[in-house]
């Protein structure tokens, strides 16, 4: 995708204003960006166990988060291109924040109305049976884990420690699956209306 601000589509009229480009780019930062993807993997393939995964995963979060960063402030622009852009397709709502300066009731600010996924119920029975229960399957996977990975060497200090560790880490992994499955499960059946 290099710079291509001065060709023009096909489909695009002689004279019409195109849409501007996002993910515009020369060849400079077309080539920081592979000789940096390049040290990752070397980075990831000189790593050992479990590490190439965690550096993997955390890599991942960041770039979804510079990319996200990166598409809103480019849609945001006020460069020349935009401005002419957006001036060939008129919208309804005004381009600017409305904010207010005094505290303003619910009622005169003409929000729309509300959907049930901004809803927040009170935690359920079943979310907190969900995390005992994950909690109790930490606590028995990680003792067995480490007393058979570690054998008579552990302490029982050390034992207990580490079991709560892994009965802290599984409840809140199964809060996280419960709490996914139930925002899943409440968004599918508003869709599905």
């Amino acid at each position: 995708m290099a710079n291509i601000s001065e060709q023009h589509g096909h489909d695009a009229a002689p004279g019409s204003p195109r849409e501007p480009q996002l993910f515009r780019f020369g060849l400079r930062r077309l080539f920081f960006f592979v000789s940096g993807a390049t040290a990752f993997i070397a980075l990831l393939a000189s790593c050992e166990g479990v590490w190439p995964w965690v550096i993997l995963f955390s890599a991942t979060l960041v770039a979804a988060h510079v990319l996200g960063n990166a598409v809103g402030t480019r849609l945001r622009d006020s460069s020349r291109d935009v401005q002419i852009w957006k001036a060939g397709r008129p919208s309804r709502d005004r381009d600017e924040p409305v904010a207010t300066r005094q505290p303003v009731p619910w009622a005169e600010l003409s929000l729309p109305v509300g959907t049930p996924l901004a809803l927040h119920g009170t935690s359920s029975w079943r979310r907190n049976g969900a995390v005992a229960a994950g909690a109790v399957l930490g606590l028995a996977l990680g003792a067995s884990g480490i007393h058979l990975s570690v054998g008579d060497d552990v302490t029982w200090i050390g034992l207990a420690v580490g079991s709560i560790s892994c009965a802290v880490m599984g409840g809140w992994f199964a809060l996280l699956a419960t709490n996914f499955c139930v925002i899943l499960r409440h968004a599918w059946r508003h869709a599905a209306k």
